[in-house]
């Protein structure tokens, strides 16, 4: 868990317990992993009804996989935990208590 990152570094922070994103970069990391998604689900469902129903399981379930371990190392390593949402939007807004 990375802690103490330059701002420019920080993609996603702690909102009610879940991490959402605070720059641009990490909102396109969610499209990205989305868009990979939708991918291999599409070329299950082919590969499942033209191929073979296992092939096209295994074709979603390891391009799914994959994607979501590229996406949650990508935010482990842009995440602050020490800072939360509010105090990175609270920080760019003037706010005393901002990250540090």
């Amino acid at each position: 868990m990375a802690t103490h990152l330059p701002r420019e570094d920080i993609w996603f922070a702690v909102r009610w317990r879940r991490l959402w994103a605070v720059r641009r970069e990490g909102n396109i990391a969610m499209a990205k992993y989305a868009g990979a998604t939708v991918v291999t689900a599409f070329a299950g469902i082919l590969l499942a009804a033209f191929v073979n129903l296992h092939v096209g399981i295994a074709v979603f379930a390891l391009g799914f996989g994959l994607s979501f371990w590229w996406f949650k190392a990508l935010q482990r390593r842009h995440t602050d935990y020490s800072v939360s949402y509010d105090d990175y939007f609270g920080a760019s807004k003037g706010a005393s208590d901002g990250p540090r």
